[in-house]
């Protein structure tokens, strides 16, 4: 007779759902965990559209602070399996039978300030001793080895949803809500040092959209994508790099930084630079309207799929659980 096995307790730190990249990552793996765990969120607000349907405890304390991680254990509730999407990781002992963590790159011990990397530091290195560790790119694991000397990573890249990004009919209703120019090269990221925004100051006709800098509505970010003529993006440094792929996705061709993971995802795909070269930028956009990178775009994203990103993460889980 077979005996059926007990499924397993899964709790998730989701209280990053709307933090840029880190956010997406949530949102677009946990919705596809229920079926296979009995999942409970922690959240930093409850009954979001996103993860209606699952068991949710309130965790609101900030981020990255002495008051989360004093309350770590009381919130993280008694389970098999605790996944932090982040390095910022329980310090304290919880009540979780394994742990995992995703650790995305290791971006504040690079640019951070002595504080940030400081704190960094410390919490990754506490983050690595958990019973798996996931990255999201080989970049990322050659710097994370390069920091903590520790090998044992799992690198499952991230997806693009396709369902939600593909390519759109240029619309006149976005171009007047926006006051888009009629031709235009779209960046999408923050002003935060290491996306490198202060090098396009001498391009012509740039919209520059994300936190910080000019909100869009999520709806319409596929269409801004669709319309551009180029996306740009002279990021220095990405664990990933999902917004290049994201514009591939609405058939958008893209110049793009010859730095950290973004030759690892964009592939032939993309029309690189030094990011560090104002003209050498220039040149790359202008070659990128020629939108002969278009169709290796589309084929491109066919290799990111969130449900196969899901699925591996699913795999791991089980394994650590039941181990």
């Amino acid at each position: 007779m077979l005996l059926l096995q007990a499924m397993i307790d899964l709790c998730i730190d989701a209280r990053m759902a709307f933090s840029s990249g880190i956010g997406t990552y949530i949102r677009e793996i946990v919705p596809l965990l229920n079926e296979h765990f009995r999942v409970v969120l922690l959240v930093d607000q409850l009954d979001r559209e996103w993860c209606k349907g699952f068991d949710q405890i309130l965790f609101n304390s900030p981020i990255y602070s002495i008051q989360e991680q004093l309350k770590y254990p009381f919130k993280v509730p008694k389970c098999d399996l605790f996944w932090s999407p982040h390095y910022n990781v329980p310090l304290l002992p919880i009540r979780a039978k394994k742990r995992i963590v995703t650790i995305h790159d290791a971006c504040h011990l690079v640019f951070g300030s002595f504080v940030e990397k400081t704190y960094a530091r410390y919490v990754m290195k506490n983050a690595l001793r958990a019973d798996k560790v996931i990255t999201v790119s080989y970049f990322s694991k050659q710097e994370i080895e390069r920091f903590f000397e520790f090998g044992d990573l799992t690198v499952i890249p991230i997806g693009v949803n396709t369902k939600r990004f593909h390519p759109k009919e240029a619309s006149e209703a976005v171009r007047q809500k926006y006051q888009l120019p009629e031709k235009f090269v779209l960046f999408v990221g923050s002003r935060k040092a290491h996306k490198n925004l202060e090098r396009l100051k001498k391009v012509k006709d740039l919209v520059a959209v994300g936190p910080g800098i000019r909100r869009v509505d999520d709806e319409d970010l596929p269409v801004l994508y669709s319309m551009a003529e180029v996306f740009v993006f002279p990021s220095l440094y990405e664990g990933f790099g999902l917004p290049p792929l994201e514009a591939m996705s609405c058939g958008c061709p893209t110049a793009v930084s010859k730095a950290a993971s973004i030759p690892e995802v964009c592939g032939d795909a993309s029309v690189y630079f030094d990011p560090m070269n104002v003209e050498e930028i220039m040149q790359a956009i202008e070659k990128a309207k020629k939108r002969e990178f278009v169709e290796k775009g589309l084929e491109r994203v066919k290799r990111f799929d969130w449900k196969k990103t899901a699925e591996k993460h699913m795999r791991l889980f089980e394994e650590v659980a039941r181990a």
